[in-house]
C-alpha cells in the first residue's frame, strides 16, 4: 500500500462568513513540500506545522479532510497498472489552534518560578 500524500491549508476568516486557504509548504524529501505517511491525521487532531517558505509555523487543528483518488489511466495510475503509482491525495483544513495543555493551571508551589 502507497503512503497517503497530505497536503495542508490553514484556513483564516476573511469576513461575511467566507475564509482564505493558505497553503503550507512543508519540507519533504519528496521535495513536493507535502506529508507522506501511512497515517494521515484525523479531523480533530492536533498537528504542528512549519512553513519553510514562510519561515512560521505553530499548531493546528484539523477540521476537515478531503480524499482525491487516482483514477486508472491517470498519471498517478497508468494504463495496464494493476494499482495507482501514487497513494491517494489528501486536503486537508486545518485552523491555528491551542496545544493540548492549554487549560493547565500553575500548581501553589510553581507560581513562584522555582521547579
Amino acid at each position: 500500500m502507497k503512503p497517503v500524500v497530505c497536503s495542508f491549508y490553514i484556513r483564516t476568516p476573511a469576513g461575511d462568513s467566507q475564509f482564505h486557504y493558505d497553503p503550507v509548504n512543508i519540507s519533504s524529501p519528496h521535495h513536493d513540500s507535502k506529508m507522506h505517511t501511512p497515517y494521515p491525521p484525523q479531523v480533530g487532531d492536533l498537528i504542528h506545522l512549519w512553513d519553510f517558505v514562510k519561515k512560521q509555523g505553530g499548531t493546528y487543528q484539523v477540521i476537515a479532510r478531503q480524499w482525491l483518488h487516482s483514477s486508472y489511466g491517470s498519471t498517478n495510475w497508468p494504463v495496464l497498472e494493476q494499482q495507482p503509482t501514487v497513494g491517494p491525495l489528501l486536503e486537508l483544513i486545518v485552523e491555528s489552534a491551542e496545544g493540548v495543555f492549554r487549560e493547565q493551571a500553575l500548581r501553589p508551589d510553581d507560581e513562584d518560578g522555582e521547579s
